[in-house]
């Protein structure tokens, strides 16, 4: 008979503090490539797409428990897609009750709900939860590879290879380890923000939890979400950290300040906390780009941005406009300089009001800051055939 478990998880964050996911140093660690502290660093705005700091940024580099990101991202993709549920039973195998570093401490046979996996994957790192969630879905971690590097693939990560679903380095193969750059874990990482659960679960310090084996509770090593850290953020959302030898302390940081939402990535720093921490080191980042740009809402969505032509059409032309609102990321002060205009597609009738007609464009002293798509603000009606040859 399978053995279940009784288990409470609360959504309610407990004034525990996070623990670490590594030792006290990172000596040995191949880390500080840049001689600045950290082996790599990117910001980039999510609204608009525009990096605002990169430094080493296609270098693929060890990712450590940021690898977890990947192994969210596919399981609630299954759920979306109906394979899965959040309410699914999992059974702890054998090789699951066997992972080292950051765990629940599952014992073999006991079964889990998927969302409370998820809870511990994205909560306390859990190595264990990271392998059952993976065996699960592809049948075994192997299978489950094969699937990260497809949906790496498919995302355009071109600096990204996975060896396991969790990132704990391989001790009979050291270069078999999972490996990112800065820039794929940034949209790796926006892409699993797009889930609110996710959200919920990166953002959370603590939460209650209970198996038999491991009583103590799910616990963050995200600092920038912890009030009782002294490497707190106060506009911090999330996401992953990530620690071992080889990568060193690392973090991918959200932030939100009012409409304007970042993602921090930093690799390879030294400290696990204080000023030489990968916390302070995004802190730092991100609050240079709050400080020094701001979000500005130039079009509205509606609104009319111009004339798209139309070929074979009742009517020679369709008016454009923005198919959501249009922003821009502008250095503050510099507000005034942002120039909008409409870069049209060849667009034959019939034409359906909603249609993408071409591209809403905003430009800043010549570069182009962010584009949008223009739909049509009418339907257009195929001219009849007769009126090419008789135009009266």
């Amino acid at each position: 008979m399978k053995r279940c478990i009784a288990l409470f998880i609360a959504a309610a964050a407990l004034p525990l503090f996070a623990q670490e996911e590594g030792p006290a140093s990172a000596q040995g660690a191949q880390v500080d490539m840049t001689g600045k502290g950290y082996s790599a660093a990117y910001v980039i705005d999510t609204s608009t797409g525009r990096v605002l700091f990169e430094e080493n940024a296609n270098v693929p580099l060890p990712t450590a428990s940021m690898a977890k990101m990947m192994t969210a991202l596919i399981t609630m993709e299954e759920i979306r897609d109906g394979r899965l549920k959040l309410d699914s039973p999992v059974i702890t195998s054998a090789r699951a009750s066997k992972m080292g570093g950051s765990q629940i401490f599952a014992m073999e046979g006991q079964v889990f709900p998927v969302q409370t996996l998820l809870a511990a994957l994205m909560i306390q790192s859990a190595n264990d939860a990271a392998e059952m969630l993976a065996e699960k879905i592809a049948g075994s971690a192997e299978n489950f590879v094969d699937i990260m590097n497809q949906r790496a693939k498919s995302l355009g990560l071109k600096q990204s290879t996975f060896y396991d679903p969790h990132g704990l380095p391989n001790d009979e193969d050291p270069k078999r380890i999972d490996t990112m750059s800065a820039r794929d874990l940034a949209i790796l990482g926006q892409e699993l923000m797009k889930y609110p659960l996710m959200r919920e679960y990166v953002k959370t310090p603590t939460m209650p939890f209970a198996n038999g084996t491991f009583t103590s509770g799910l616990t963050n090593p995200n600092h920038l979400i912890n009030p009782g850290k002294r490497d707190y953020y106060d506009a911090a959302t999330g996401i992953k950290t990530g620690y071992s030898n080889p990568a060193g302390y690392c973090v991918t940081a959200s932030a939100k300040r009012g409409d304007m939402e970042l993602v921090a990535v930093v690799m390879g720093a030294k400290s696990p906390s204080g000023p030489g921490s990968s916390f302070a080191i995004a802190s730092k980042l991100m609050s240079s780009a709050f400080a020094n740009y701001n979000l500005v809402t130039v079009v509205k969505k509606g609104a009319n941005v111009g004339q798209a032509p139309v070929a074979d059409g009742q009517s020679k032309t369709v008016p454009a406009v923005a198919g959501s609102d249009v922003r821009a990321l502008v250095k503050r002060g510099e507000e005034g300089g942002v120039k909008v205009s409409l870069a049209a597609n060849n667009v034959t009738a019939p034409v359906r009001a909603g249609q993408q007609v071409g591209n809403v464009v905003v430009s800043q002293n010549g570069q182009q800051v962010n584009r949008v798509p223009a739909v049509a603000g009418a339907s257009v009606d195929k001219q009849s055939w007769w009126k090419k040859f008789w135009p009266f």
